[in-house]
């Protein structure tokens, strides 16, 4: 990947470029999920070798990556550090589906005991 196409890429992904360099912040979803967080990002950097550490900025449930420049070593933490969050941290669908799947169970559930499995609408016709 050219030096063109990996700035696209970065700001496909919501990077910004600004003064030298690379910026993203990141929601999670809690608190602790930040410091998680954080934690792999510092894994990350330590397994590229790099002689500049970013800088992480916590708040809250938001962290802040700043990358020294958009060299090709920070291009490749950038893509580690993207992917790690979209595998682990991102809220996704898959949730949403879990939860809607939930309810219709509650709801057939709910259906069953007010029904009974055994439901006669009249005797006439048994013996």
């Amino acid at each position: 990947m050219d030096r063109a196409d990996a700035r696209e890429w970065l700001r496909a992904k919501g990077w910004q470029y600004a003064d030298g360099r690379l910026s993203k912040q990141y929601a999670l979803g809690s608190f602790m999920e930040a410091i998680e967080f954080v934690n792999d990002i510092a894994a990350v950097v330590e397994g590229k070798k790099v002689s500049k550490y970013p800088t992480i900025t916590l708040e809250g449930k938001s962290v802040m990556l700043l990358l020294a420049d958009d060299a090709s070593i920070s291009i490749a933490i950038a893509r580690l550090v993207d992917e790690l969050y979209e595998v682990n941290y991102a809220s996704n669908d898959e949730d949403k589906e879990d939860e809607l799947l939930k309810q219709e169970e509650e709801r057939e559930r709910a259906r069953f005991r007010s029904r009974g499995p055994y439901r006669k609408s009249s005797s006439a016709g048994l013996r």
